[in-house]
């Protein structure tokens, strides 16, 4: 069984994709990227939790916001299904692959967003857009 890059033109796309994205370049720096200061703010309050160990439960909520503060800082690269969520999103939408995918932390599509609200204001989403911050 194939992965999706195997399906016809799906190389082409990535390649052509790939190169508009270096013209492109990354949109909003990281430091201003909502979910990178979102993530400082819950990893205080991982160190505040993990700075007194001793108190009951204090290890464990700490682990927790460590967690939750992976989910909110971007990543350093596009996440790993973005080409193949931009490129299968073309079938459920009949045209040509979107230009961003759906995935939250994505290092390639959340500083675009990020730029597009800031000159387009929030985007509007119906109840087929996901949520993806």
């Amino acid at each position: 069984m194939g992965t999706w890059q195997d399906e016809p033109g799906a190389r082409e796309w990535r390649a052509a994709a790939d190169a508009a994205d270096r013209l492109r370049g990354p949109g909003v720096p990281v430091r201003e990227l909502p979910g990178y200061t979102q993530g400082w703010a819950v990893l205080e309050e991982a160190l505040q939790l993990l700075a007194d160990p001793e108190v009951p439960g204090n290890l464990t909520a700490g682990r927790s916001a460590l967690r939750r503060a992976l989910g909110l800082f971007p990543q350093s690269v596009p996440d790993q299904l973005c080409h193949e969520h931009r490129w299968r999103s073309r079938r459920w939408g009949g045209g040509p692959p979107p230009e961003l995918c759906d995935r939250r932390t994505c290092g390639r599509c959340l500083p675009l967003k990020t730029a597009a609200d800031r000159i387009d204001g929030p985007r509007v989403r119906d109840s087929r857009t996901p949520l993806s911050g």
